[in-house]
C-alpha cells in the first residue's frame, strides 16, 4: 500500500509539472556587437541583444541592401541603432531557429498609413500614430495559438503604396507550455509501476 501511494504522489508531482517550462523571450535592439552601423541585409543568423545567443534570426530585404543598420531615432519609441529601410519597396523577411507565438516590435514609417504583418499563423495589420518626432509609428503586437518561424513585414501609405519603415526592440516569445522530456519520461515511468503494482495487489 506504501508503494502504491509513492507512486500515486509521484504521478501527481509529474502531472503538475510536466508543462511549467516558462516562456523565453529574445530582444533585438540592433546594437553592437551583434549589428554594426552600416551593415545591410541580408543580416543572417544573427543572435539577440538580450536572450540565449543559441536563438538566432536572420533579416532578410526582398531585395539585397535595402535595409540597413542606422543610428536612428524617428520617433520617442527608439534609441540608438534601429534596422531601417531608406528605399522602397520594403518587405522584410525575419525567420528564426526556433519557434515562437508572440512578435513584438516599435516602428516608424515615413508616411502616414499602417504596418503589415504576415506569416503562417495569420496576417495583421496595424495603423500608425503621431507619436511626435519624424515619423509616425507604434507598438506592433502580433500573438498566436500556433507556433511559427517566419514572417514578413511592410509599411503602407494611407493610398496603400509601400513606404519607408525602420523597426527597433524587435521581441520574439517563444511559447510557454512546452513539456520537459524528463519530466514526461518520468510520468511514463510512474505510470508502469502503478500498472505493476495493481496486478500484484489482484494476485
Amino acid at each position: 500500500m506504501q508503494r502504491l501511494t509513492r507512486v500515486l504522489c509521484l504521478l501527481t508531482f509529474c502531472a503538475l509539472t510536466a508543462f511549467t517550462v516558462h516562456a523565453e523571450t529574445f530582444t533585438y535592439t540592433f546594437e553592437a556587437p551583434q549589428f554594426t552601423a552600416g551593415q545591410v541585409t541580408p543580416l543572417l543568423n544573427r543572435s539577440p541583444n538580450i536572450g540565449s545567443a543559441s536563438f538566432q534570426a536572420s533579416f532578410v530585404s526582398d531585395v539585397a541592401g535595402l535595409h540597413q543598420i542606422l543610428n536612428f531615432e524617428p520617433n520617442p519609441l527608439f534609441s540608438g541603432q534601429s534596422l531601417l529601410s531608406p528605399t522602397i519597396p520594403n518587405v522584410l523577411t525575419i525567420s528564426f531557429n526556433m519557434p515562437v507565438n508572440q512578435v513584438q516590435f516599435v516602428w516608424a514609417q515615413e508616411s502616414p498609413g499602417a504596418m503589415a504583418f504576415a506569416g503562417a499563423a495569420g496576417d495583421q495589420a496595424q495603423d500608425s500614430a503621431n507619436l511626435g518626432g519624424l515619423f509616425e509609428g507604434g507598438t506592433f503586437v502580433f500573438s498566436s495559438a500556433t507556433s511559427f518561424t517566419s514572417f514578413r513585414i511592410a509599411a503602407f501609405s494611407a493610398d496603400l503604396n509601400f513606404t519607408n519603415f525602420a523597426i527597433d526592440n524587435l521581441t520574439l516569445t517563444t511559447p510557454s507550455e512546452v513539456p520537459e522530456p524528463t519530466t514526461l519520461l518520468l510520468l511514463g515511468t510512474g505510470l508502469a509501476a502503478l500498472t505493476k503494482l495493481r496486478k500484484r495487489s489482484r494476485q
